[in-house]
């Protein structure tokens, strides 16, 4: 590997493990993890308490696995999982009660056979993992507990999970897809000033900052996709959910314009990039301001609550209007103004002026 490509490996894994890297994962990752430390112990807890089961290995376990589920899919990871200990018992006991070894050949089929039924009742990799992983248990176990036990212990814990995922600690839909909606529209805001700066400056390397702020934005739209999907399965699967449901119908409904703003603020600033790789010179059009007025909007959008820019909501600030004061002939590409036009139009959608009086 060559000096230059090692540094830059080296500098690329540090920015990755960083002391603010590492404060920031831990950050968002600690809600999560007080809450399955917590819902695990209280299951551990109910199955000792209430069922005087010793180890119970499978309620802690199953709430983990409840709370750590994909947003509004916990309560199907639930099923999951006590098909997959289903299966995982059943063989784990037949394991046991035919060897009372934990020889190679006998537990590899074993998982297996295991994986292979809860595969057959349930296709979802969450089922035969468990399966697999229950049977390690109750032979490693042994006879301890009963197949009663596990099964109860699953339960325990599931029902614990969902305890947890759908009334506790259900998140909030609109949350979810308001922090990409969020981001998108910062960066796509960073990107329309920056071109305007380059543009006032003629500025190349600017440009192609400008640039990347967009592709950024562009690259969340996929986020910001799954955010907006999982909210909706929120809304039908957790109790909070359902209460902010209008809400979340409210605040979706514009979205699609978001696609729209970012790929034409994109178009932009390959065209500013463009114009100015041909002529580095400084820009003596309107185009500029109108770049600098943009983001203004956009970056005002990005501040507000994320119903706010359903068309009923609070009025639009004042440069979002049409001036009365005619627009002087541009000096750019007809293909400029059309992008310009197609983000206008978006901002308009997304928060549209006041009726006019």
């Amino acid at each position: 590997m060559k000096p230059s490509r090692w540094v830059s490996v080296r500098r690329s894994a540090f920015d990755t493990t960083g002391p603010g890297r590492l404060r920031h994962r831990i950050r968002v990752a600690a809600p999560l993890i007080v809450q399955c430390a917590l819902m695990a112990g209280v299951a551990w807890w109910i199955s000792q308490s209430l069922f005087g089961h010793g180890t119970p290995i499978f309620a802690a376990t199953a709430a983990l696995i409840c709370l750590t589920g994909g947003m509004g899919g916990r309560g199907r990871q639930a099923v999951d999982l006590f098909v997959g200990v289903l299966a995982g018992v059943l063989v784990g006991e037949g394991v046991s009660a035919l060897h009372t070894g934990n020889e190679f050949w006998l537990i590899a089929p074993a998982i297996a056979l295991a994986m292979s039924i809860a595969a057959l009742v349930d296709p979802r990799p969450l089922t035969y993992i468990q399966a697999g992983a229950a049977v390690l248990i109750v032979v490693a176990v042994g006879a301890s507990s009963s197949p009663l036990d596990y099964l109860v212990d699953a339960a325990v814990g599931g029902l614990v999970g969902l305890l947890g995922s759908q009334v506790l600690f259900s998140p909030d839909p609109v949350k979810l897809v308001e922090a990409p909606v969020r981001e998108i529209l910062r960066d796509t805001a960073d990107a329309l000033r920056t071109a305007a700066e380059a543009l006032r400056g003629g500025s190349v390397a600017q440009a192609r900052v400008g640039c990347e702020h967009a592709r950024d934005a562009h690259a969340r739209l996929g986020e910001l996709a799954g955010a907006r999907a999982a909210a909706r399965r929120v809304t039908g699967r957790t109790v909070r959910g359902r209460r902010r449901l209008a809400r979340l119908r409210r605040a979706d409904r514009p979205l699609d314009d978001v696609d729209v703003l970012v790929a034409a603020v994109l178009l932009l600033c390959d065209d500013v990039q463009t114009r100015l790789a041909r002529a580095a010179s400084p820009a003596t059009d309107p185009l500029p301001a109108r770049l600098t007025e943009l983001a203004d909007g956009v970056a005002e959008l990005a501040a507000l609550p994320l119903p706010a820019m359903a068309p009923a909501m609070t009025a639009p600030p004042d440069h979002h209007r049409r001036s009365a004061t005619p627009t002087p002939p541009t000096q750019y590409p007809p293909t400029t103004e059309v992008h310009l036009h197609a983000a206008r139009t978006a901002l308009h959608h997304l928060h549209p002026p006041p009726p006019t009086p």
